[in-house]
């Protein structure tokens, strides 16, 4: 289990932040639009806050990035980005940024942006109460949520430390990280395998792409959620689009019809969140 996190996050710093202080804006957000900070410019130095500060030369490098979130450490500025079995980023948005993992971007952005979605897919399960399980972390957005709508007990899963260590990073995730979330590093379809049979009242299964995680769209997995599910609890599960182009293969109908023989019902297909609702 991952608890409770107490350290002080860097400012973050994006290419429209950049900008904005570089246009003489000294009141910009270096949280990715939660809060507004005043800094000051001495020279050629920018003082973001009593611990941290950035060069200008660093900020007009920031604003050729438009897709990518910095920070300062001493003198030397990173990217929130790990390389490791693939490249992880945060990416900045018009609200809560999301995360990309070899260029594929983990949330909905287009029309809507990461913290509507997640509310929209909770909305669309109906959940309300009771004990939740989310499959995949990612950011914690789905977790956070969850407890916001009364969730009592909260578990989310994350196989990859990368993610972890990106979502400790950004300002958006922290109540992940404030002990009211139990998380678990490990991957999903072995790691319900732990947990006691009819224990939650609400799963929220939002996976990586079929290509990615197909295990997680299998039928055998589908029979463990099955288990560890009250009588009567409800799932979403997030499919995207509901066919594939190159394959021919109709995904939403494929996922609803292996839930069905896994025993759940009431499987509903929601093309607003793109996104299955069935119960046990």
């Amino acid at each position: 289990m991952v608890t409770k996190l107490r350290r002080i996050l860097p400012p973050l710093l994006t290419a429209d932040s950049a900008e904005r202080i570089l246009r003489g804006n000294h009141k910009v957000s270096l949280d990715l639009g939660l809060s507004e900070t005043k800094v000051a410019v001495e020279g050629n130095i920018v003082i973001l806050n009593a611990d941290f500060h950035v060069s200008v030369d660093d900020l007009r490098t920031i604003t050729k990035k438009e897709n990518a979130v910095f920070f300062p450490d001493g003198d030397i500025v990173y990217q929130v980005a790990i390389s490791d079995r693939r490249f992880y980023k945060l990416m900045p948005t018009g609200g809560a940024p999301t995360l990309e993992i070899d260029g594929v971007r983990m949330h909905r952005t287009k029309d809507t942006q990461p913290e509507l979605d997640t509310a929209d897919k909770l909305e669309a399960l109906g959940l309300s109460g009771g004990k939740v399980l989310d499959t995949c972390m990612g950011l914690g957005y789905t977790a956070v949520n969850a407890l916001s709508c009364g969730g009592e007990v909260v578990v989310t899963v994350e196989q990859e430390p990368a993610v972890v260590k990106i979502a400790e990073l950004n300002p958006w995730s922290r109540r992940l990280f404030g002990g009211e979330i139990n998380i678990l590093l490990g991957e999903s379809f072995f790691a319900i395998d732990s947990f006691p049979q009819e224990y939650f009242d609400w799963v929220i299964h939002d996976p990586p792409r079929l290509s990615h995680a197909g295990n997680l769209y299998s039928e055998k997995f589908y029979s463990k959620l099955h288990k560890i599910m009250a009588q009567g609890a409800r799932l979403f599960h997030y499919t995207g689009e509901p066919g594939s182009r190159y394959r021919r293969v109709d995904l939403q109908k494929g996922v609803q019809r292996r839930l069905r023989r896994a025993g759940f019902k009431s499987t509903t297909y929601h093309p607003g969140v793109m996104g299955i609702t069935c119960e046990k």
